[in-house]
């Protein structure tokens, strides 16, 4: 950016004009291995290269959407008077102290992500590809790149069609998922050595808690430190997959994260678990760096001038006023460095609320081969809820047009299962015809253990509010719209799959709404949701503005569960 500036270049600046408007698009440079980009041609070329097309006019219209945020929240700020700002700050002063006694510095937690996964298997298994620039996906989505590609600013989760405009030479390679599976249980096995009940983020990264394996060593005398530990744990996935990983050691799994990322790729960095090194290493961090923070979040902020953690810290009475009470709860431990406690840095520790598998795959109406992706997205999900333990009776069907509207659909099976035979049975009853669709999802929640489920109409295990209580809740779809008028809604089956009942209706977006309506009344409610929802990928966190009228604070139970599904993590799985 500065280079065009200095050349004096009109055209330049009204470009780079541009891309601050469409800021949902611009290159995140906080990545491994897009430090040092010329980010101002790369957004161009980013922009122009996708000018008229559908995936362009659908950030538009989401950047739209962004911008009336950022207006409002600017709005609601220069309406705070300095009683209220004060007032603000010692209540976030008050809650600092009570996080402060939460602080953990006894345990030792490690996050291990292995060096552009995908790529570096088919590198591996493709030696000539080693010296070219390569990503793994199609032209419709990319899912990660090499860094040879990362350094023309390719990157994951950018049409393939806009790589090509900034770098032409690279080379495309379709995704295996079944290979990449197999790949990633031979680095789980090492993980399981180190911390038998490790949590996986995703095929290619996990949080691992060393304590005990660390204070088992040195009973046994044999001690070793973090450090070596990680060093020899690395080791081992090279010699049992010729792969690379890189670490981060901390004391929580947030901070662990982002120093994962510090000595990419095949490095690690450890943060001593001090209270002095903690807050030394946190205060001039990007806020983009924080797991949760991404381009949404990270725009809203900086439109109160916050772009580091310390500046979290220092408008503490901000967020406190303008953002729910989960968000700025989040925020300020993420200002302290506290993380939210356990062992995943993104909200692993939190109750799980729902398992889901989806993949995006050229846009096809082909019914057959839809159907063939969600069978295959049931067989991985079935796997996925084996391994987490739990079984689940709302299946939900996530699917994108290739206008890039994103759509959902919901029913509830009788009882508990984690066959992948009826998941996909259920989904596919939820398939709609005559759609051009790009993105395939499949979900199970109402989740409960799988060795206290049972198959009949059994009660999930969490306690359930009574009618009262869930007809007290507000629901946005009622109000907005007569349900039979809503032409997106489908109508449930003519003869219904004798697996599917007439029950309670579980939200598997905002879990707070629930009615025995029927699926109808409730597809239209996660439509709602949805909409209000999309502008945030599965891996940020958002934060809902808090009623800007009063400055009054919305509920923590609303607040809360919105935040901890927005951590749900989407493992994208394999296309037909």
């Amino acid at each position: 950016m500065e280079k065009r500036v200095e050349m004096g270049d009109d055209g330049a600046r009204k470009c780079n004009s541009s891309h601050e408007n469409l800021g949902i698009m611009k290159l995140n440079d906080h990545k491994a291995g897009m430090q040092g980009l010329d980010t101002a041609k790369i957004n161009q070329i980013i922009e122009e290269a996708s000018k008229g097309s559908q995936f362009y006019q659908h950030k538009q219209k989401n950047q739209e959407r962004i911008d009336a945020k950022i207006a409002n929240l600017k709005a609601a700020c220069a309406k705070l008077t300095e009683e209220q700002k004060k007032m603000a700050r010692a209540k976030m002063d008050s809650l600092a102290q009570k996080l402060e006694l939460t602080r953990d510095l006894s345990r030792t937690m490690v996050h291990v992500d292995m060096d552009a996964f995908y790529a570096a298997v088919e590198m591996r298994d493709c030696p000539e590809l080693k010296t070219k620039p390569i990503a793994v996906g199609s032209s419709s989505m990319l899912t990660t790149s090499n860094y040879l590609a990362r350094r023309f600013g390719v990157r994951a989760a950018m049409p393939g069609f806009i790589a090509k405009k900034l770098c032409p030479e690279l080379v495309i390679v379709p995704t295996n998922f079944p290979k990449y599976t197999e790949v990633s249980r031979q680095v789980q096995k090492v993980f399981a050595d180190y911390d038998p009940e490790f949590s996986a983020a995703s095929l290619d990264e996990a949080y691992l808690d060393l304590t005990d394996f660390l204070c088992a060593r040195k009973e046994s005398g044999a001690e070793m430190t973090a450090s070596e530990a990680v060093e020899e744990m690395r080791a081992k996935i090279l010699e049992s997959t010729q792969l690379t990983a890189s670490a981060g050691i901390a004391p929580n799994g947030m901070l662990a994260k982002v120093c994962s990322d510090k000595n990419k790729p095949n490095g690690q960095f450890i943060l001593e678990n001090s209270k002095e090194a903690v807050d030394e290493f946190i205060k001039d961090l990007p806020i983009r760096k924080i797991s949760g923070i991404g381009n949404v979040t990270e725009q809203l902020l900086g439109s109160l001038g916050i772009s580091t953690c310390r500046d979290l810290w220092n408008h503490r009475e901000l967020l406190y006023l303008l953002f729910s009470e989960s968000s700025y709860d989040y925020f300020l431990r993420v200002a302290l460095g506290i993380g939210s406690g356990g062992g995943g840095g993104d909200g692993s520790e939190r109750e799980r609320k729902s398992v889901s598998c989806e993949t995006t795959f050229r846009s096809t109406s082909d019914r057959n081969e839809l159907c063939d992706i969600i069978r295959q997205l049931s067989a991985d999900l079935a796997q996925d809820l084996e391994r987490h333990g739990v079984l689940g009776r709302s299946v939900t069907l996530k699917y994108k047009t290739d206008k890039f509207d994103v759509k959902t659909r919901i029913t509830q099976l009788t009882g508990y299962t984690g066959d992948g035979g009826v998941m996909a049975k259920a989904a596919t009853s939820l398939l709609p015809s005559g759609l051009n669709l790009r993105l395939l999802g499949v979900r199970m929640s109402q989740l409960t253990p799988s060795s206290s489920a049972g198959t009949g109409n059994d009660k999930p295990s969490r306690k359930q509010r009574t009618l009262s209580e869930l007809l007290a809740v507000e629901c946005p779809a009622r109000k907005k719209r007569k349900l039979e008028e809503d032409g997106q809604v489908l109508s449930s089956s003519s003869e219904p799959d004798p697996t599917l009942a007439s029950l309670l209706f579980t939200c598997p977006v905002c879990h707070s709404w629930r009615t025995k309506d029927g699926e109808v009344a409730l597809n239209s409610h996660i439509d709602e949701c949805l909409n209000q929802q999309v502008l945030y990928p599965p891996a940020e966190t958002t934060p809902p503005l808090a009623t800007t009228t009063s400055l009054v604070l919305p509920s923590s139970s609303s607040s809360s569960t919105c935040h901890q599904t927005k951590l749900d993590r989407y493992i994208i799985r394999r296309s037909k």
